[in-house]
């Protein structure tokens, strides 16, 4: 989910906010995701976060993943 915000919101501190947790705490969950996957996802800079091609593939199927889990809460 963490990674998702951050897609979403271009932006650490608005994803962070958005997800009820301190910009530190999603910076470190994207870190570790990156850590486990042995990819990096995100490019950072000051003034700036980018989605390198494997992180904007990584997002797209997280994205497919959260969806499939609502649907089947749904069903259920």
């Amino acid at each position: 989910s963490y990674l998702l915000a951050l897609h979403e919101h271009g932006h650490f501190g608005r994803a962070a906010a958005a997800c009820f947790v301190t910009q530190s705490t999603l910076s470190v969950g994207i870190a570790e995701l990156e850590r486990l996957l042995g990819a990096t996802l995100v490019e950072r800079t000051k003034r700036s976060v980018r989605f390198t091609p494997v992180g904007e593939e990584v997002a797209a199927r997280a994205r497919g993943l959260v969806r499939a889990a609502e649907d089947l809460t749904a069903v259920a």
